[in-house]
């Protein structure tokens, strides 16, 4: 079912936009400025890019465009702004910060305590080696941690700094 038509013919085309659907009337010799103000007129919007399908209709006639009855063109406007433009990248100084990698230090338990004794008969004296944090929150059992010019308690961050002699 093609639809044939003359250059004197009138035939109906739907116009498709941000305000709705409408119907406008052309002829096959109907130029697109002219188009673009019918559309505008129908509907309020000016018509910024008029396109079939995927085509950008620019200039010429209705008939030189491809546009046939019934047909539905597309009617887009103009918006500001955009996408902006991708940021450039950081060129970094100087290689990269390592990562801090855990430890294992076997049986690290005795260094909170310090056995004394001969080992003969059953004298032994057990001492703490590193202070306990003396905060309300940390409770007995909470070592601070021996730095060499500090203590430091890792659960209240407690600190005491040695004094240099």
């Amino acid at each position: 079912s093609v639809l044939y038509w003359s250059l004197f013919e009138d035939m109906q085309i739907f116009v498709k936009s941000v305000a709705g659907t409408s119907v406008v009337d052309v002829n096959a010799a109907t130029s697109m400025e002219e188009l673009r103000a019918m559309v505008a007129a129908a509907q309020g919007v000016d018509a910024e890019r008029v396109s079939l399908v995927t085509d950008k209709l620019l200039e010429g006639t209705v008939a030189e465009c491809g546009i046939l009855a019934e047909q539905t063109i597309n009617v887009v406007l103009a918006v500001d702004g955009g996408k902006k433009k991708k940021k450039k990248k950081k060129v970094h100084k100087g290689p990269k910060k390592p990562t801090h990698r855990h430890k294992n230090v076997p049986m690290r338990v005795l260094k909170f305590y310090k056995v004394e004794g001969d080992g003969e008969g059953t004298e032994y004296k057990v001492t703490h080696d590193r202070i306990e944090c003396p905060h309300p929150d940390c409770g007995a059992g909470v070592f601070m941690a021996v730095h060499k010019d500090r203590q430091t308690c890792g659960k209240c961050s407690l600190t005491y700094v040695f004094q240099k002699k």
